[in-house]
């Protein structure tokens, strides 16, 4: 317990304030409700924007490809199975691909075929995109920190996302195949990966002749096609000039690169941002409104407050800080239970946030999240500053407060 200055000896400023919180519990729970929504929306905000971003870094990262070619007619399909995991069948001529190999500027080309699974299997409540790839030639499949099991197809092996249901060592069945699980890779906060399983795309043709006697519905792959093509460049490339060389070359096919798929997340971001922030500043300014109607209507019996604590020998600036102390204790809890409370529903509620957005999303690295936190208090006692000033302004005003400052100058 901390006393107060030597100008206030007799009294106790952490038990006054508490006191006065207690006693003026319509004031204290109406700025912790506001503080909670104000920093529960800013923090919101925040954390989406560098979570999606962190989700985007670890997804492009894992795939090793400076550019993905898809099909002019299907790029949003592919943008949105890759950010977000939404299943998608789609192809181009493997004459194509082949050629990419031989662009200027092309150190690796890697095909894959993507197969959209039909809802219900046993490993999801939905439906997954099977990803076929060829191993002799793709470059994304290797060793990583965190991987569970192989990064190295055979025969029927499959490989699966961090959101897919399945151990290494067990058995997964699409379309009527049976596939053996392999390996499992880490999360990296982009569903187009978590929620894929990668398979050989000899075994996908395999899996498709056998779909009309195995599998509810039969699954066409027609041969001499694919679906993209990741693209390696040489050191120094340029991706811009690459791409449009690859456009000239191979017409009816579409680029896309990690900055394009950056620039489709901030997009998708910014109308939920914008709704964030507004909701905060419209909460900040009926909070000003509510506060200002509640002091008014509470002037009186802090009046007489500031004039018992005034006649038992309270300075004016004790008094001040003990009105501005009782403001912002009050708003920092409200803070740190909306910074609290949002932290659990994003974590808890992810997978939901991603695919509703249509965005990667990860869990922010810690320093991310500190700097998230302590700016997001910043502004919430800015904020609970000047909401402080026109109850404060009234009591500095008020004859009460004359008195004790009159009483002062006689002494």
């Amino acid at each position: 317990m901390m006393n107060v200055t030597r100008d206030s000896p007799r009294f106790n400023f952490l038990r006054l304030m508490v006191r006065n919180l207690k006693s003026h519990q319509c004031r204290a729970v109406a700025v912790i409700i506001a503080f909670t929504l104000i920093a529960a929306t800013l923090f919101s905000a925040q954390y989406l924007d560098s979570g999606a971003a962190e989700g985007l870094d670890h997804g492009t990262a894992w795939l090793h490809a400076d550019l993905m070619v898809v099909p002019d007619r299907s790029l949003s399909e592919g943008e949105n199975s890759l950010l977000t995991g939404a299943p998608a069948m789609f192809f181009f001529n493997d004459t194509d691909s082949r050629n990419i190999s031989r662009i200027l500027g092309v150190a690796n080309a890697s095909p894959e075929i993507l197969v959209a699974t039909l809802s219900g299997q046993p490993c999801c409540s939905d439906f997954v995109q099977i990803i076929a790839i060829d191993p002799a030639n793709d470059f994304s499949m290797i060793p990583r920190p965190g991987n569970n099991g192989s990064t190295t197809l055979g025969k029927d092996d499959i490989i699966i996302g961090s959101l897919i249901n399945g151990s290494v060592g067990s058995d997964l069945w699409f379309y009527g195949h049976t596939f053996h699980i392999t390996g499992k890779l880490r999360p990296t906060g982009m569903r187009g990966i978590d929620y894929a399983a990668f398979i050989r795309i000899e075994d996908a043709y395999t899996m498709a002749d056998g779909s009309g006697q195995k599998a509810a519905q039969p699954l066409e792959i027609p041969r001499g096609k694919v679906s993209m093509v990741l693209v390696q460049l040489d050191p120094g490339a340029d991706p811009q000039s690459v791409g449009s060389l690859i456009q000239e070359q191979i017409p009816g096919t579409r680029i896309l690169t990690p900055n394009i798929l950056s620039t489709i997340v901030s997009r998708h971001l910014s109308g939920i941002t914008l709704i964030l922030e507004e909701i905060a500043v419209a909460v900040a300014v009926l909070s000003l409104v509510v506060l200002g109607v509640i002091s008014i209507m509470l002037e009186r019996q802090m009046k007489r407050e500031v004039t018992l604590l005034g006649a038992l020998g309270a300075t004016k600036s004790f008094i001040l800080r003990l009105i501005l102390a009782e403001s912002f204790s009050a708003s920092v809890i409200g803070s740190v239970v909306g910074i609290c409370a949002a932290a659990v529903i994003l974590v808890s509620f992810q997978d939901f946030i991603a695919v509703s957005l249509q965005i990667p999303l990860s869990i922010p690295p810690p320093l991310t999240l500190m700097f998230a936190v302590g700016s997001t208090l910043i502004l919430t006692l800015v904020i609970s500053g000047i909401t402080s000033l026109y109850p404060t302004i009234r009591i500095v005003r008020s004859g009460a407060y004359e008195n004790i400052r009159d009483a002062e100058k006689k002494r």
